[in-house]
């Protein structure tokens, strides 16, 4: 089983502090905003141009319908895109960000347009104080602070003309909060918690002395010092300041727009506790929230989509991410164009999907483009950088490219240990995989001594993840005391492993755990308990990931070798010709599952079922992948890292074939 994609939470607030977030949209009435200057085209891309139009005309015929929550939702995506290509300080923007604000009059939410239209006017005052849209945003300033009631639900028509009323404190729009916010949010996105924390919580404090404490800004330093508490492992106090968040937006508004991302952040919580099961239906939910909130294509969505997605990865349920996936990714590449760093969660996670699905190379490809990604971004998160490379490092290893996933591994388990310390969950994953690459190789010694070093590490974590992670560890230990020969110990721990993955309830779990005890106790002769434990992984494989799946390929090959060693040559056959029907082009020639079952037929033949030329052709297109792998090796590596790449996997895939077996289909033709 692969990791999850690694959401969780969405973050409020970023580069641009709230006004990225509250000057999104744009207004109907907007003249002069229909055609753009020579210079301003050549600033944004043509098919952004007419997303712009199209997201005005939407905006244009909502307002005039009153459909004031659809008029803000189209305002703000068009904001975005002048936002990206322009920044915030420049005309179109400022005049966009009042187009929303009017439009948020239109739904009753005066303390949130009053802020909007002010801060959209305080920029035109400085960059373009004769912009003819200015005495109509002063107007509309006046009607804000002449309606202002924060209790207001949104979607309510504006009120009658009437006395100002007692005004409620109001949010801190000075250049100092907005520097400490902004502050506090780059410290976030580069992994500096501790930094992040007391920014935030500065944020906060400068609120209370101004008197600001229950205002949208406040809400949101709240939602953002819970996310870093959720990072740090500190969930209760990230529960409460998700809580003190939801009491203001609420009395902002009952359906406040930022609800929809503390339901989705709860639920991040939530999943930290309980695990993805208990996850799921909050995660649904709040995907259904944001949709209805922000709009079936807002990146919010997109996030709440991820964030289902990661459970459903965790839950070896790949077929129900990828297709989240997928349209998360066209919303993201919508909103930010194609290769940006916001996505780079979101292509990762379609790489888990790809990987866990058996399409290794698809894996492979977005993994190293999301890391790519990450590694060109600014300030980036020296943690995420780790993680990424973890899961190149894991799909390389999955897809028999053992020799090219080693490297790739060592220097994510660097990265681990720098970026998160020693002795964490990420670096002891780091080994767990890097183990895994060498056990791949045949260098089973150095295997066992990297997994012995995981589990004394992983005995350190806390209750919630040391059980099942040295469980796992355990299990991958055996396999390397079984190939070490050290059969009794390797079966105990297997015992060990399936009754825990039995325990947790997660099928490839036991699958794996089936096959490996299987494996040893078959090392022993005691085939027929080997075969009914084969059989029950191959179900499980069968059942979940499909017949094809490479996992099941491996499963077909190993009962009907069992099968064969127990002299039931015909069901062997059948067995093992299941694992190979239809297979060819829908995973690598030179996948570890394919070769094995293909040696394996070949084996049955040529020793009990006196087909010779038929073991022969099957060696001769094993021997050949078998060569081009360790030719591949060679393109990068000398000519003796290519000739051990060949002796690896030759001793590999066919030591439970005879020498004289191999070496007359290596030489024959």
């Amino acid at each position: 089983m692969t990791a999850c994609t690694k959401r969780h939470a969405a973050f409020l607030a970023a580069a641009a502090c709230l006004a990225a977030f509250m000057l999104p949209a744009q207004y109907a009435a907007a003249s002069g905003l229909g055609t753009l200057s020579a210079t301003q085209q050549a600033s944004i891309p043509p098919q952004d141009i007419a997303a712009i139009e199209r997201h005005n005309a939407a905006a244009e015929t909502a307002f005039r319908s009153s459909d004031f929550r659809t008029a803000t939702r189209e305002f703000e995506a068009a904001f975005l895109i002048y936002h990206r290509h322009l920044g915030l300080d420049h005309p179109l923007s400022a005049v966009a960000g009042a187009n929303m604000g009017m439009a948020m009059l239109g739904q009753g939410r005066f303390a949130e347009a009053l802020e909007v239209l002010e801060v959209a006017d305080e920029i035109l005052a400085e960059i373009d104080p004769g912009n003819t849209r200015r005495p109509g945003i002063r107007r509309a300033i006046d009607m804000a602070r002449s309606r202002q009631n924060p209790g207001a639900p949104a979607g309510a028509q504006p009120a009658p003309q009437q006395s100002p009323q007692t005004a409620s404190p109001q949010p801190i729009s000075g250049s100092s909060v907005d520097a400490l916010n902004n502050e506090a949010a780059r410290a976030y996105q580069a992994g500096d918690y501790a930094r992040a924390e007391t920014g935030f919580l500065q944020v906060l404090a400068a609120h209370e002395e101004a008197g600001s404490g229950r205002s949208e800004g406040a809400g949101v330093a709240w939602v953002n010092l819970a996310e870093v508490y959720n990072q740090t492992r500190r969930h209760p106090e990230a529960e409460n300041a998700l809580a003190r968040a939801r009491v203001i937006f609420e009395a902002i508004s009952p359906s406040h727009r930022y609800l929809a991302v503390v339901e989705n952040n709860l639920t991040s919580v939530q999943r930290h506790q309980g695990g993805p099961e208990a996850a799921l239906a909050g995660y649904q939910s709040a995907l259904e929230r944001m949709r209805s909130t922000f709009g079936a294509d807002h990146p919010n969505t997109a996030a709440a989509m991820g964030n289902l997605a990661s459970a459903y990865l965790s839950l070896d349920r790949p077929a129900e991410a990828r297709p989240l996936l997928e349209d998360a990714l066209a919303i993201e590449i919508a909103a930010y164009g194609e290769g940006a760093p916001e996505s780079a969660d979101t292509v990762s996670g379609l790489g888990q999907a790809y990987l866990d699905l058996g399409r290794y190379e698809d894996a492979i490809r977005f993994q190293q483009d999301a890391l790519d990604v990450l590694g060109q971004a600014t300030n980036a998160n020296p943690r995420h950088i780790a993680v990424m490379r973890q899961r190149l490092g894991r799909a390389l290893q999955m897809a028999g490219r053992a020799g090219d996933a080693e490297p790739v591994l060592r220097q994510a388990l660097s990265e681990s240990e720098a970026a998160f310390g020693p002795g964490t969950r990420q670096p002891v994953s780091a080994m767990s995989f890097l183990a895994s690459a060498l056990f791949d190789q045949g260098r089973y010694a150095e295997a066992e001594s990297l997994q012995r070093r995981a589990i004394a590490e992983a005995q350190q974590l806390d209750n919630a993840e040391r059980t099942s992670l040295v469980a796992e560890l355990e299990n991958n230990l055996a396999g390397s005391l079984r190939m070490l020969g050290r059969l009794g110990d390797a079966e105990a721990l297997y015992r060990a492993s399936l009754e825990q993955a039995e325990a947790g309830g997660q099928p490839l779990s036991i699958a794996m755990s089936l096959e490996n005890l299987a494996g040893s106790i078959r090392a022993q002769g005691r085939l027929e308990d080997a075969y009914a434990l084969q059989v029950r992984a191959l179900d499980i494989y069968r059942e979940t990931l499909g017949a094809d799946h490479p996992e099941a390929v491996r499963a077909f090959a190993n009962a009907g070798t069992t099968l064969g060693l127990a002299g039931d040559y015909e069901g062997a056959e059948s067995l093992m010709r299941g694992g190979l029907d239809g297979l060819t082009g829908r995973i690598p020639e030179t996948h570890t599952a394919l070769l094995v079952a293909r040696a394996n037929l070949a084996w049955l033949f040529l020793r009990h079922m006196n087909r010779p030329a038929e073991a022969l052709q099957l060696y001769r297109t094993a021997s050949r992948s078998i060569v081009s792998a360790a030719l591949d090796a060679a393109q990068s590596a000398s000519t003796d890292t290519a000739a051990t790449a060949l002796i690896v996997r030759r001793n590999d895939m066919f030591q439970l074939h005879t020498e004289a077996a191999w070496a007359a289909a290596h030489n024959e033709g």
